[in-house]
């Protein structure tokens, strides 16, 4: 008896172990796996639907469900936020916002803006308060100075990058600058093609030499067999290890107008050029000296510009320019004045009506002008651009730009849950960002601050 009464503390011990292991286990597990459900008062999603109330149901990093009344694993992850809007997070089209300067000047398409990134000093927060959730970064400088990387907003990140190359900045400070960035750039890239042109046809010349000599060594071969001789086992071309040929090896093209190359020869992953205007005169020069580079004289024009803030500037005097290609506008939503007078005209709300395609950018690339993109996009529809255009112009159109239509932008199943809750309706006066939500995370909480 003695001996039993000793064995019950350890019998004990044992089974509260047996009984903690798998439970700790399976809730590891399940905290890995667990559905999370975001449960708004109201939520835009981006298609022409509203849901109020709404709920978005995100499984294994893609959102699954949008509705309201939704069927759930009861162990969800839930995010409440009563009394507040849900939309697509925000996407910022173009910014080099807590990028070092390390301006690179003439043509430099290979050059990439993480050259520039420093992630100590980078002021992701900044971004992620005023509720953008991914940025399109592009390299300082005039010319093709490199092109855009599309990043993910998130703090600490070793999955940053979106996009690796999503465009080719055209920075424009000239009509000079202009016409030598593009001819000498396409002239370059021209160059490069005859190259590798010529280096193919000097190799299609040496393949024919040889397998002209191979035919006649091989008729002498068997000549001399005819006659008794041994047969030459010797071969007349250059053989691969499996017997074949060897393929040609184009030389190696210059890694800075590789893009520009693209561009000539109608490659399907031909990066776009987007072509910063200081002035509206500047866009009569770009097309001029478009027109100038023959491989692309009776191609459509550049059709994606970005244009300044210009509150006094002439930019009305290329609407009907842009209106007539249907350009694709990066803009911020100001007020301008025609010259000398107090008449007011509104740039992107004139493109919108006219067919372009209108990507709102803030007025100042910095914290307070992201920050005040909502009060703009407030703006644009008190004067006369739809809800769902301007609130696009951050969302699926800047993704739509960014190759990124199919990945975010919207609130549908199948897509990314990148989100960005505001206290209010986010184009009511004074809304404020309440949490930015990336990959189903929430990044930023103003409840933390």
């Amino acid at each position: 008896m003695k001996r039993r009464d000793d064995c019950r503390p350890l019998i004990r011990f044992l089974l509260l172990v047996l009984l903690w292991q798998p439970l700790a286990l399976f809730g590891a597990s399940d905290d890995v796996q667990r559905v999370t459900v975001i449960r708004a008062s109201r939520v835009i999603t981006g298609t022409g639907e509203v849901l109020e109330p709404g709920e978005v149901v995100i499984d294994e990093g893609k959102i699954t469900l949008v509705g309201n009344q939704l069927e759930y694993p009861k162990n969800s992850r839930i995010i409440d936020a009563p009394g507040q809007t849900l939309m697509a997070g925000m996407i910022l089209a173009r910014s080099s916002h807590g990028l070092q300067s390390l301006s690179k000047n003439g043509t430099n398409c290979n050059l990439s803006p993480l050259r520039q990134l420093n992630e100590e000093l980078m002021p992701w927060e900044d971004f992620l308060e005023a509720g953008f959730v991914a940025a399109s970064l592009v390299p300082s400088g005039s010319g093709f100075p490199g092109h855009a990387v599309v990043v993910k907003t998130t703090p600490d990140d070793s999955d940053r990058i979106l996009k690796a190359a999503a465009y080719l900045p055209l920075n424009g400070r000239s009509p000079r600058g202009i016409y030598t960035s593009v001819g000498k750039g396409f002239d370059v890239a021209r160059g490069e093609i005859e190259k590798v042109k010529k280096a193919r046809e000097k190799w299609d010349q040496e393949q024919e030499a040889a397998k002209k000599k191979e035919q006649e060594e091989a008729k002498k071969d068997a000549g001399d067999a005819a006659a008794g001789d041994k047969k030459s086992d010797k071969p007349a071309t250059e053989k691969a290890d499996d017997g074949k040929p060897k393929e040609f090896q184009p030389p190696e093209m210059n890694p800075a107008v590789i893009a520009l190359v693209k561009i000539l020869e109608e490659k399907e992953d031909a990066l776009p050029i987007v072509f910063s205007a200081q002035t509206p005169g500047l866009i009569l020069h770009l097309d001029s000296a478009i027109a100038s580079v023959k491989e692309l004289k009776d191609r459509d024009p550049l059709s994606i510009f970005q244009l300044p803030e210009s509150r006094t500037g002439a930019f009305h005097e290329v609407v009907e320019l842009l209106t007539e290609r249907k350009a694709t506008v990066l803009v911020p939503p100001a007020l301008s004045a025609f010259p000398d007078t107090y008449s007011r005209i509104h740039i992107p709300v004139v493109l919108a009506r006219g067919g372009c395609t209108v990507i709102t950018l803030p007025a100042t690339d910095n914290f307070a002008g992201m920050r005040g993109v909502p009060a703009k996009l407030a703006e644009l529809v008190r004067y006369g651009l739809s809800r769902e255009a301007a609130l696009a112009s951050v969302t699926l159109e800047a993704a739509r730009l960014l190759g990124l239509d199919d990945r975010m932008g919207t609130i549908e199943e199948g897509k990314e849950p990148h989100f960005v809750l505001f206290d209010a309706d986010p184009l009511e006066p004074g809304a404020r960002v309440m949490k930015t939500i990336i990959a189903g995370k929430v990044v930023w909480d103003r409840e933390d601050r």
